[in-house]
């Protein structure tokens, strides 16, 4: 066990933003006593190498060594990218430096190089000590990927309870400003238009809804250009649903809520809980999947959980719109307070100090723990 105070580096870089994950995660670990830096790789060789750091902790193995489009080229890159993360982790490892590694997900959303991401994911995920899940679902998963003995920790997403500032208006402001009547329900849609969240699938669940008196907002930044163009078709001649493609700031997305009524989570599964924890955060009720975490976090009233298939979805959409919306309201706030970052940061730097106190590793890398 160091007698210094536990210094950890996390990877990759944080983003600007006061409710980035890593950023909260850091102050959150601070607060428990652990002095945390953000680094890329080129950090972390210096770190190792003057033994100024204890342990690694990784988050997104997609933005640390990101795979290169293209031909040869490309793949060539690729290749030394992710050696080189490899090489830098098993170093690490051998200088007696412990990896941690959260699994946000078990691929990336828009594959570039599937076979060799998969590749690179396997191998760091032998190399690391412990791997971080955010439910027990998640957690499952990744032993059924990566084999059961996986040494997997379960550490629950933190919430977003009053991190946004005020919304700049009353709801019914707000709602006029996008042209939602003050007494439509109103479903939420929030978040990167990419593909796996299947917004197209979600605006065709909802049309099939013979309501006059309900809207959907689909709100946020178009991160591959054709989808957002699918889900303008999809929507275009349907007055009830509301499109807000744009990359929204900070000091919107309480407004945003406070328009809505429930949050909406059309995707397959939901492996990791960031979408989830923001919309129960602001007392918004879910329509979510019944397989994944969302199933796991929001079934004692916070959700309403529908099958595979578009008739479940528009099923559960009705019956969210026929419920008890105070009573669902308090279900998403009671929800969202037990996941509070002072748990978070307690529960990671225990599982840090708990990996310190082993002393140095003295089995080879790939051991599989």
């Amino acid at each position: 066990m160091p007698h210094h105070p536990l210094r950890v580096a996390q990877v990759p870089l944080q983003r600007p933003g006061a409710t980035s994950y890593l950023t909260l995660l850091a102050t959150a670990l601070s607060t428990a006593g652990v002095e945390v830096t953000s680094a890329d790789t080129a950090a972390l060789w210096r770190l190792g190498r003057a033994r100024d750091v204890d342990l690694v902790h990784l988050h997104w193995l997609e933005f640390i060594a990101p795979s290169a489009p293209g031909g040869a080229g490309g793949l060539a890159r690729t290749v030394i990218r992710h050696g080189r993360l490899v090489a830098l982790l098993a170093w690490l490892r051998i200088r007696g430096v412990k990896l941690v590694w959260t699994v946000h997900n078990l691929r990336p959303h828009e594959p570039v190089r599937p076979r060799l991401e998969s590749v690179l994911s396997r191998a760091v995920s032998r190399i690391c000590h412990t791997l971080v899940a955010h439910s027990e679902y998640a957690a499952a998963r990744i032993r059924a990927q990566w084999g059961d003995s996986a040494n997997v920790t379960v550490i629950p997403h933190g919430n977003y309870v009053d991190l946004f500032s005020a919304p700049a208006g009353t709801r019914a402001e707000l709602r006029r400003s996008l042209g939602i009547p003050d007494d439509a329900y109103a479903f939420l849609a929030f978040g990167q238009v990419r593909p796996y969240k299947r917004l197209t699938d979600l605006v065709s669940g909802f049309r099939r809804l013979d309501a006059p008196d309900v809207r959907l907002i689909i709100a946020g930044k178009p991160v591959v250009t054709e989808e957002a163009d699918h889900l303008r078709r999809a929507a275009a001649d349907d007055t009830r649903v509301v499109l807000d493609l744009r990359e929204v700031p900070d000091d919107e997305v309480s407004g945003l809520h406070l328009c809505a009524d429930a949050a909406v989570l059309a995707y397959r599964d939901v492996f990791s809980s960031g979408a989830l924890l923001l919309a129960l955060s602001f007392g918004l009720p879910v329509v979510a999947p019944d397989v994944g975490t969302a199933a796991e976090l929001a079934g004692e009233g916070a959700g309403e959980l529908f099958p595979e298939g578009a008739a479940g979805l528009t099923a559960a959409l009705e019956a969210m719109r026929d419920s008890d919306h105070a009573a669902r309201a308090a279900a998403a706030s009671a929800v969202a307070r037990r996941y509070g970052w002072d748990r978070v940061g307690t529960e990671t730097a225990e599982l840090y100090r708990e990996l310190t106190a082993s002393g140095p590793v003295q089995a080879s890398v790939g051991d599989g723990r």
